[in-house]
């Protein structure tokens, strides 16, 4: 009897595991040769499972678009998987399709958590992004979700402001000066802001030479230092009312003016304009970042 279950046993066929279906953002991204990078980048971060059938809108650049932005293959691998990750998924819109507004931002959630603000250009269709990058307008349905090729990468994000200035070594004495006083948890948290930073050569300039000046500083003379480079509301490059004013978290004015089409501002304090030197940045739910050469003196 023992023998007889035996040789049932052995005839009986084992079935083949189910094939694992590939999707069409995958048969998209394996198949075309302009999204090598792209898909490198997927793969580096650990992140091909974003390319899954589902509802959602995804910012791809190409290969070109990305070595206009100075990457390469060798640079991809170089770069952390976590940064990485957080560029691919503030690309993952959380919606069906993106329409927003001619002329006027729209928020959009993506899957970094920090929103992603769109507006659509009236003479070209294109889409502008966080005051900086373009997108093609016009969708590619690719199953459940829709593909905008970018033009132009969007700038970095972060779920949180002393994430993002921890990113930048440009910004690392303001990091400082901001963890020092708490305005980060005892301001930030709540509103919405645009942080002008300084970088480390404006505080250098200001009598500031080192991180340790900053530790040792008077952190009653700091709060107000800090204060006067954040302003109400949340301002993109081509959102700010020129020539203002604008206003810090104390109510003081700030003067917004371009030069040679760049931004420059002052307060009452300025004898000379604080340039505008980059940014747009992203961080958490309520704040942008624009990176400046000099401090604001209210």
């Amino acid at each position: 009897m023992a023998i007889f279950i035996l040789a049932v046993c052995a005839c009986k066929k084992t079935a083949a595991p189910k094939p694992i279906p590939i999707t069409p953002l995958q048969t998209l991204v394996n198949s075309d040769t302009s999204l090598t990078m792209f898909h490198q980048m997927l793969i580096d971060a650990n992140d091909v499972g974003l390319l899954k059938d589902t509802t959602a809108s995804l910012l791809i650049p190409t290969n070109d678009v990305l070595r206009q932005a100075g990457y390469t293959p060798v640079i991809i691998d170089s770069t952390g998987s976590f940064v990485l990750d957080e560029m691919l998924r503030y690309n993952y819109v959380l919606a069906a399709s993106i329409s927003p507004a001619t002329g006027a931002y729209s928020s959009y959630r993506t899957l970094l958590g920090a929103p992603l603000y769109i507006e659509k250009d009236s003479a070209s269709g294109q889409f502008l992004l966080n005051g900086t990058a373009t997108a093609s307008g016009a969708p590619v349905v690719v199953g459940q979700a829709s593909v905008y090729y970018l033009s132009t990468l969007v700038p970095l994000a972060a779920d949180s402001l002393p994430s993002l200035l921890q990113s930048d070594s440009t910004l690392s004495f303001f990091a400082a000066a901001l963890a020092i006083t708490n305005l980060y948890d005892s301001t930030l948290l709540n509103g919405s802001y645009t942080v002008l930073a300084p970088v480390n050569a404006a505080f250098i300039q200001a009598g500031y030479d080192s991180i340790g000046a900053i530790d040792s500083a008077n952190v009653d003379s700091l709060i107000p230092l800090v204060q006067g480079q954040i302003l109400k509301g949340l301002y993109l490059t081509n959102s700010f009312p020129v020539p203002g004013p604008v206003f810090d978290v104390l109510g003081n004015p700030v003067t917004v003016g371009l030069a040679s089409g760049q931004l420059q501002f002052s307060a009452s304090g300025n004898s000379v304009p604080v340039n505008w030197l980059g940014g747009n940045f992203i961080s958490g739910s309520n704040i942008v970042v624009q990176k400046t050469d000099g401090l604001l003196a209210p």
